[in-house]
């Protein structure tokens, strides 16, 4: 694993001699001393059969082969993992060309226009060096693990299924003003299962009212304990579509928020938008009865490109949840900023609270910060955290982390 930037190797490729030294000139001051440089995409790909590199930085306009045919190649050939993007025409081109790239399993680091400016591509760098940990890397997830149902019920059963909470901060003094509940199964021999595997998995064969449950009462625990040492954030928890189906579900939650003290309004519930595809007015039922008991409604993942605005009427939905789809390198990409201000503004106009998530960079922050977004959450604040870990960050890692950006 490299840690540092002069660890680091890249490709320089573009066609005018004079913009190849510029680069490798910025690249040399920021430490790196592992180069190479090519004058068109056929000169790259040569040079990349012989010095593998952990980086390419892409100039689009070139003749022989241009950036677009050296990007397919690079990642059809698996030559390199990761590229900058670069050009002089208009910043949507060069932004959809790393749309491209991603969808061809390339990590974009960064799409800009020129002339390259040195910290932009510092933070590319340092961003590689980032998602390149092996936690980031997330060398450790079995998420094609096969695992049953029967093994489920067990994990359920046995409390191998816990929480983690991911911190949400307001966008105006990054105060903490609540946490998401993220469901975590480290399974006794396979490793971490995704909940991408084990929610499906318990939605098809019957367990998710028993996971959910499960999983409710654990979260409500920690919230009992928190607020004993004097900690009023609220709680957010992701509801199955399904469970919006069980009659019992609000009277259930009611009592539970009896039982643990906890104010149902201190509660939201992240709902998707796929939860009113099945039994609507089964599920309007349920979501506007929490509603009259005083819990919050999020719409979740909205600009996935399923939620809609009529969803929004539909729903009693005190919160907006932003997907990182919309957010994630927002301020590189003039079309996504655009999609993302209108959002926000549909949402206000509504009375919604918003939230981003996803976000993973300082100059999304500022952009979220700038169109008015209310709160924020993301790996750029605290990745999810056990429940102790949680406690550790608040006493001593907010501070931390708000220290760290205002010096910045």
């Amino acid at each position: 694993m490299k840690s540092t930037i002069n660890e680091l190797s890249l490709l320089i490729t573009d066609d005018s001699t004079t913009q190849r030294e510029y680069a490798r000139d910025l690249c040399q001051s920021l430490g790196v001393t592992q180069l190479h440089d090519a004058a068109n995409g056929v000169d790259a790909l040569s040079v990349l059969q012989e010095h593998p590199v952990d980086i390419v930085m892409v100039d689009l306009e070139m003749p022989v082969m241009d950036g677009v045919e050296l990007i397919r190649s690079i990642a059809q050939k698996k030559y390199a993992s990761s590229v900058i993007i670069l050009s002089a025409k208009d910043p949507i081109l060069i932004a959809s060309v790393g749309t491209m790239a991603e969808a061809d399993g390339l990590h974009v680091l960064g799409t800009f226009q020129k002339p390259l400016l040195p910290d932009v591509l510092e933070c590319s760098l340092l961003r590689f060096i980032q998602d390149n940990k092996p936690e980031n890397r997330n060398l450790q997830v079995a998420a094609e693990q096969e695992v049953t149902a029967v093994e489920l019920s067990h994990a359920i059963t046995n409390h191998e299924i816990t929480l983690a909470f991911q911190p949400k901060l307001t966008v105006q003094g990054l105060l903490l003003r609540g946490v998401e509940a993220l469901a975590r199964w480290k399974h006794p021999t396979k490793g971490i299962i995704s909940p991408g595997i084990f929610i499906p998995l318990a939605e098809r064969h019957g367990l998710i009212d028993a996971l959910t449950r499960y999983l409710l009462q654990k979260a409500f625990e920690h919230k009992r304990r928190w607020q004993q040492y004097g900690l009023r954030f609220h709680l957010a928890f992701n509801l199955s579509p399904l469970s919006l189906a069980d009659a019992d579900m609000v009277d259930w939650l009611l009592k539970m928020t009896q039982d643990f003290g906890v104010a149902p309004a201190d509660v939201t519930f992240e709902i998707t938008e796929n939860a009113l595809l099945g039994e609507l007015a089964s599920a309007i039922r349920t979501l506007a009865r929490l509603r009259l008991k005083g819990f919050h409604i999020a719409i979740d993942d909205y600009g996935t490109g399923f939620a809609n605005a009529q969803q929004l009427s539909r729903v009693p939905a005190t919160e907006l949840k932003i997907d990182r789809s919309l957010v994630h390198r927002v301020a590189s990409r003039p079309q996504q900023y655009t999609i993302l201000a209108s959002t926000v503004t549909l949402a206000k106009n509504l009375n919604l609270t918003t939230v981003a998530e996803g976000v993973e960079t300082e100059e999304d922050f500022l952009v979220l910060q700038e169109l008015g977004v209310d709160l924020v959450q993301g790996y750029y604040f605290s990745k999810p955290l056990f429940a102790d870990d949680l406690l550790a960050w608040v006493k001593t890692g907010i501070s931390e982390m708000r220290r760290r950006y205002n010096k910045h």
